[in-house]
């Protein structure tokens, strides 16, 4: 299957926020990188939880109709390979959310997996501002879902801080 085939069937679960159907397209380790904001995820589960989450706040926003148009495609090796996608998703409002996503991918067992996904714009707005405007569609949707779900993500790499920690803040 060629890097373009994939981004055909990814496409068609994504756009039905398809929770399995997209993770099923993960390698571990995985990693994000939104807006300079960098999470590693060794495991499944915890990742598998994020992306329900992410899918269910689409939802809510009225995510449908996800249409995308490759803006470049490299395949590095015979395993390794990078592509960057344009988005286009219609709002239930009528509105599209138009954003650009970086993909790293690896090829296991001659299977095209996603390892890595970032996502940023050069002129991106402050992202503690996003929650409080209405109208987000120049800000790119995870940007946007990062601010909106800050407190419900798990992410596996940021630091733990200990319950004494904690009560010497009050």
């Amino acid at each position: 299957m060629s890097l373009e085939e994939f981004f055909e069937h990814f496409s068609v679960v994504y756009s039905q926020l398809d929770v399995e159907g997209v993770t099923q397209l993960f390698t571990m380790p995985f990693f994000t990188l939104i807006n300079d904001e960098r999470t590693d995820w060794p495991d499944m589960p915890p990742l598998y939880e994020t992306t329900q989450v992410l899918f269910n706040w689409y939802a809510a926003q009225g995510f449908h109709d996800a249409q995308y148009k490759i803006l470049s495609v490299l395949e590095i090796s015979s395993t390794l390979g990078t592509a960057q996608l344009a988005w286009r998703v219609m709002r239930n409002d009528g509105t599209p959310w138009e954003y650009r996503t970086s993909y790293h991918l690896k090829r296991i067992d001659g299977v095209w997996k996603i390892a890595g996904v970032i996502q940023f714009e050069e002129e991106t707005p402050n992202v503690a501002s996003l929650t409080q405007q209405s109208n987000h569609n120049d800000a790119p949707l995870l940007v946007v879902a990062e601010a909106a779900l800050r407190d419900s993500i798990t992410r596996p790499n940021a630091p733990k801080v200990s319950q004494e920690a904690l009560k010497s803040l009050i």
